[in-house]
């Protein structure tokens, strides 16, 4: 993070220090001080004591698939969101679940617009023309939203399912709640999942590296690497997009970061970042999910130049 003043008081006297903080794990944040006496030192001395201050930091974490520039700019996101003193989830904007709702189910080809959404969501007006099942999906979406935001414990198989049940309840979706029973192809993807005889090991597979990976991988990288494999795996006959879409947020916020909006505009991106994950590279997608992040939260991180 960016070097900043700090003014501690003792015994009636103000001290001030040069500070940073420094990521030195995915989950350890260590903040360094050098001390600068009763005042203020002249703007002159400050790249000297810039350099004195750089000499004194730690180690910084190395992230596997994130630039060390992004992850210090996440770690000011984390700052301003401490400094709220709100939790996480909380940080987003009160049209968060409308948009998310919208964001996520018109990826998937739900017509619906931002504002009939809004309706639905806000209002409890249904529009006139639009169809039954377009309108469950965006009612459901809000709700299994509210039931990842509120969830706080492990990540398993009747977690997994209880989101796609939600996500697909009182649709046109054939299996609801559990695993799909039959071999699938995602639609304009070379990737072919799985056969459905092995999703439920592989699946087990993503939720203990999930776990595994709590302490060695940075929480953006960690969200996006369980957001790919989810995708990957396509476990549900339907719902896979949308519910590795909400899984993805559910770790950001464990990680004690926001959650994010990937917007349909973004759709091209995202897909192709997608691809790149199937074919062995996770790098990207993760930097298209801090970019997001940064953007829909510039103002608590520091701009950069």
């Amino acid at each position: 993070m960016v070097p900043f003043i700090e003014r501690q008081r003792h015994g009636g006297h103000d001290y001030y220090y040069l500070a940073r903080s420094v990521r030195t794990s995915p989950t350890e944040v260590r903040k360094v001080r050098l001390f600068l006496g009763r005042e203020v030192p002249p703007r002159s001395k400050l790249p000297e004591l810039f350099r004195e201050l750089e000499r004194k930091t730690p180690r910084r974490y190395a992230p596997r698939l994130l630039g060390a520039e992004t992850v210090e700019r996440l770690d000011d996101l984390q700052a301003g969101i401490a400094s709220l003193g709100r939790a996480p989830s909380e940080v987003p904007p009160k049209d968060f679940p409308v948009r998310f709702t919208y964001n996520s189910n018109a990826i998937e080809g739900n017509p619906l617009t931002l504002r009939q959404t809004a309706l639905l969501l806000v209002d409890g007006v249904t529009p006139a023309g639009i169809r039954t099942e377009h309108a469950m999906e965006a009612l459901n979406s809000k709700d299994a939203w509210e039931y990842v935001r509120a969830f706080k414990g492990p990540l398993n198989r009747a977690c997994l399912c209880k989101v796609q049940y939600r996500l697909s309840k009182h649709t046109s979706c054939r299996l609801q709640g559990t695993y799909r029973d039959r071999d699938v192809r995602i639609d304009g993807s070379s990737w072919v999942p799985p056969p459905a005889s092995r999703v439920p090991e592989e699946m087990e597979r993503v939720f203990h590296r999930f776990r595994a990976e709590r302490t060695t991988t940075h929480p953006v990288e960690r969200a996006a690497l369980l957001h790919n494999r989810v995708a990957r795996v396509h476990p549900f006959t339907d719902g896979n997009g949308r519910v590795a879409r909400l899984l993805l947020n559910w770790a950001l916020v464990k990680g004690k970061l926001p959650p994010v909006i990937l917007e349909v505009r973004n759709r091209e991106a995202y897909y192709s970042a997608l691809e790149k994950g199937n074919a062995g590279d996770d790098g990207p997608f993760a930097r298209f999910v801090a970019r997001q992040l940064l953007d829909q939260y510039s103002f608590l991180a520091t701009k950069r130049t």
